[in-house]
């Protein structure tokens, strides 16, 4: 979530590693078995009507990319006046770090996940 027109991103809920396959596959597989996630937001979110809601992923085989939607939000009846999360990791892009392709090793990366800073965003106009 980023209050602050998409320079920060505050994360609010995280699927990692076997994101699209629901499990670890026994093998090297590109067939989609989970295609549509549920999730709560957090309770705390500040309220604004200027939020961008982002979902961002790297694809674990073939080109090394970095993947990301946005949507302008209005978040309405938070409890808080800001939010505190770890920051958005962003890798295979530009200078960004790289994740290897996955090849089966669904930990290549985690450790850019478990360390990622934790970053407190909030809306401008409080």
């Amino acid at each position: 979530m980023s209050y602050d027109g998409g320079k920060t991103f505050a994360v609010i809920h995280r699927e990692l590693q076997y994101c699209f396959v629901g499990k670890k596959p026994s093998g090297t597989t590109n067939e989609v078995s989970v295609s549509s996630y549920t999730f709560d937001l957090p309770k705390d979110l500040p309220s604004s009507d200027k939020a961008i809601f982002a979902w961002s992923w790297v694809n674990a085989s073939g080109n090394r990319e970095f993947y990301m939607n946005c949507a302008d939000v209005a978040i309405k009846g938070g409890s808080s006046n800001s939010y505190t999360g770890t920051e958005m990791v962003i890798a295979n892009y530009g200078d960004f770090p790289l994740i290897n392709e996955f090849n089966g090793n669904y930990e290549n990366g985690m450790d850019l996940y478990k360390n990622a800073k934790r970053i407190t965003v909030s809306p401008r106009e409080v």
